[in-house]
């Protein structure tokens, strides 16, 4: 038996009405009843459905996708656009010579080494024995989409998308300039525009159409996907596709899944640039309810939401991001650590701010780091401008800024500096190149709290990304997924766009023979 667990900007506007190929008498009943007819449609336009779109349009399918924002780009618009990859044209471009193989890459991935460990940061009960330690997700999917990881560098390149310099700490995190993203989407948007690709905004998919499954060996009552019922700018339209790929994203704004599947992670504000605010509406789950009324099943629908870290509303700090870059230190309001800071990063601090009840953290670093090399882009003389940090020629002036303990926190830096003199980390056993002593003046970010802001978990797929029924574990006819709607990967920009860039050509390959059988 098989393993399953029970910005506001329209970069591609919305077609007027809709434009599709009107529907002819055909040999399917579904195109004799449609309003459009296409070889693929993709419900979501996100990076998930952009990707998947351009790359079925590209394996010669005729596409339609829907989205239903005013905007594509989905929340990929708001990452600062680092993305995970064995090694790639970056990395030879930079003539990176660490190991950066796929060996190496999917080493750490099986190790829970990777962004959000696996066997840790994903464990939403981190003292069952039951999740402990080991992976919830395929492994099957999880490294078909390893695997592809070099081609996504490759396709944001090709766009003309730029990246920074690697960090021989993080080789497998390939940053961007900042603004790339939106640039990228953009990009694609011309791009699916010269191939004649559908874009519909504001749009909506309400049901899928499906037929019998006469599939020798389908289980009874199972069906094939035929199209989708939509709301396209308010009109009811039904889409006769050959392949439909859901790739409408997760569920953190539905509060009875929340509250069903995860359960105590239900109960963490949501958010990205603040507590509270930033993260889009719209992950209603609607694609993991569509998929389900097909016979889909669901995996992985308990593990833990991306958790971040925000400031509250009002007030700006430092990311967490730049814990894999620069030296810096993460501590309570007593001025003492509690976590790895720089193998946590962001996911693992604001969970260990969650384990250990520590209701804000805040960042300390010295001098050294504000003016490092990487101080443009953190943007760390904006922050300070902008009250988001504090400096203090001494630890003591700067703790009492912000509030945190001075005598706490000059014994915490006291204990580094020893460490560091030593060459070992007491606390936490960091042996990076960024563990080091800090020396003043010294400067301390305004507090940050955890937060969430995309579930993981949906329907189950193979490593072609086809959705599996539940009754069987057998791939339902015609229905794909892609991106954070699926159970089995990661929602890291990397596995987002590598799954668009494997179910593309699957759904347009699909497509093409369902044409010659038909």
């Amino acid at each position: 038996m098989k393993r399953r667990a029970i910005l506001k900007s329209a970069l591609l506007p919305a077609a007027a009405g809709f434009s599709g190929t009107l529907a002819s008498p055909g040999t399917h009943a579904a195109e004799r009843h449609a309003d459009i007819v296409t070889d693929v449609l993709v419900i979501g336009g996100g990076f998930a459905g952009l990707t998947t779109a351009l790359t079925a349009a590209r394996s010669g399918a005729k596409v339609v996708l829907l989205e239903r924002r005013a905007y594509t780009g989905g929340d990929g618009l708001l990452s600062a656009g680092i993305i995970a990859s064995a090694e790639s044209i970056v990395h030879k471009a930079q003539n990176f010579s660490g190991d950066a193989s796929l060996e190496a890459y999917w080493r750490q991935i099986e190790a829970g080494l990777t962004d959000e460990p696996l066997s840790k940061v994903r464990d939403n009960s981190p003292m069952s024995p039951v999740y402990a330690g080991f992976m919830k997700h395929d492994p099957r999917v999880m490294k078909r989409s390893a695997e592809m990881s070099p081609e996504v560098p490759a396709l944001l390149a090709s766009f003309g998308i730029e990246f920074l310099p690697i960090n021989p700490g993080q080789p497998f995190l390939l940053p961007t300039k900042p603004g790339s993203m939106s640039t990228f989407v953009k990009a694609i948007g011309v791009e699916l525009n010269k191939l004649g690709v559908e874009v519909h905004t504001g749009a909506r998919a309400v049901s899928l159409e499906t037929e019998e499954d006469r599939t020798p060996g389908a289980p009874p009552d199972a069906v094939r996907v035929t199209g989708a019922t939509a709301k396209i700018q308010e009109k009811t339209v039904r889409i006769a596709a050959d392949a439909v790929v859901i790739a409408s994203g997760g569920f953190i704004d539905n509060k009875d899944m929340m509250r069903r599947y995860k359960r105590v992670w239900a109960d963490v504000p949501k958010g990205f640039s603040a507590v509270g605010e930033g993260v889009p509406d719209g992950h209603d789950g609607d694609g993991i309810r569509l998929g389900r009324l097909g016979g889909a099943a669901v995996e992985d629908m308990e593990s833990m939401p991306k958790l971040f870290a925000a400031p509250r509303k009002g007030e700006k700090s430092a990311s967490w991001l730049l814990f894999d870059t620069d030296t810096a230190y993460l501590v309570d309001k007593s001025g003492k650590r509690f976590c790895d800071e720089h193998a946590s990063r962001y996911t693992g601090c604001a969970l260990a701010c969650l384990r250990n009840q520590i209701d804000g953290a805040y960042v300390v670093f010295d001098e050294a780091t504000f003016t490092g090399s990487n101080a443009a882009r953190w943007r760390y003389a904006d922050l300070l401008a902008a009250g988001g940090l504090v400096k203090g020629e001494t630890i003591e002036a700067a703790a009492q800024k912000v509030g945190v303990d001075p005598n706490g926190l000059r014994q915490t830096l006291e204990a580094i500096a020893a460490d560091a003199a030593a060459g070992r980390d007491s606390a936490f056993g960091r042996k990076d190149k960024l563990f080091r002593a800090l020396k003043g003046p010294f400067y301390i970010s305004k507090p940050s709290y955890p937060v969430s802001f995309k579930t993981e978990g949906g329907l189950e797929v193979d490593p072609d990304f086809r959705v599996l029924r539940a009754a069987d574990d057998s791939a339902i006819p015609g229905l794909y997924a892609a991106g954070a709607v699926c159970g089995s990967i990661s929602t890291r920009l990397c596995d987002v766009i590598a799954s668009g860039l494997i179910v593309g050509p699957e759904a347009a390959a699909f497509a093409a023979s369902a044409k010659k059988v038909g």
